[in-house]
């Protein structure tokens, strides 16, 4: 499942830019960023959930 930049993140684990597949870590709840490569649709996808 793809989330918008600016919705939380639903789960801690790593996501990538649908886009570009740039990967980031993110905690539950934070707020997700812009693409730091200015994909401009680009989408975060979770590649893996952190326990």
């Amino acid at each position: 499942m793809n989330h918008k930049p600016g919705t939380a993140a639903p789960v801690t684990g790593i996501y990538w830019c649908s886009v570009c597949k740039t990967p980031a870590q993110f905690t539950e709840g934070e707020t997700l960023p812009e693409c730091p490569n200015m994909c401009g649709r680009g989408l975060w996808e979770l590649v893996q959930k952190q326990e």
